[in-house]
């Protein structure tokens, strides 16, 4: 069994409160710290549905590798930190890593025990860096949670616009 868990989140989020308050037509500051959690709150299920690091993050995977490789779940890798067996880190000799896109770490010695991977995932540091389409998306969710906060809408008819969860197809990672 594979465990993932995230040790350092993202310092900023993939979109402003401007950016976000435009989005939802929102002209006071009344809302601010809502709004704030509902981006937060857009960026994690943006994740969630892609598979992916949007903001630069650091994670921890555990498990036993299959044929010596360790496929990292969340995406882009961009750096490994560390590869430990048991208690003790390997030397970098002792294990490859793949990064980016289908990112995996070989482990050239031990390959019976459960490994530690911790690594650095995400497009960047900066809102700038994630993909437009996914920004759009959590914009748009953003929107959507600020117009309809309640858990029940009564007297309404809501139906989703059909293109808005396409935004995140071309970022969705491969499951299995």
């Amino acid at each position: 069994m594979i465990r993932s868990r995230l040790i350092a989140p993202p310092a900023v989020e993939p979109v402003t409160l401007g950016e976000a308050k435009a989005q939802a037509r929102v002209e006071h500051d009344d809302d601010d710290e809502l709004i704030l959690r509902l981006i937060a709150s857009a960026r994690s299920s943006a994740e969630q549905r892609t598979g992916r690091a949007l903001i630069t993050q650091t994670w921890e995977q555990r498990g036993r590798p299959q044929g010596g490789m360790i496929e990292l779940r969340r995406w882009p890798a961009v750096e490994v930190l560390s590869v430990s067996v048991g208690s003790g880190p390997l030397d970098t000799e002792a294990w490859r890593a793949e990064l980016g896109e289908f990112p995996e770490v070989e482990v050239l010695a031990d390959q019976n025990a459960e490994v530690t991977v911790t690594y650095v995932a995400g497009y960047g540091g900066t809102a700038e860096d994630v993909p437009v389409p996914i920004r759009q998306w959590i914009l748009i969710a953003v929107d959507t949670m600020y117009e309809l906060r309640e858990a029940e809408v009564t007297g309404t008819i809501v139906s989703r616009v059909g293109y808005v969860d396409g935004l995140l197809n071309d970022y969705r990672v491969p499951v299995g």
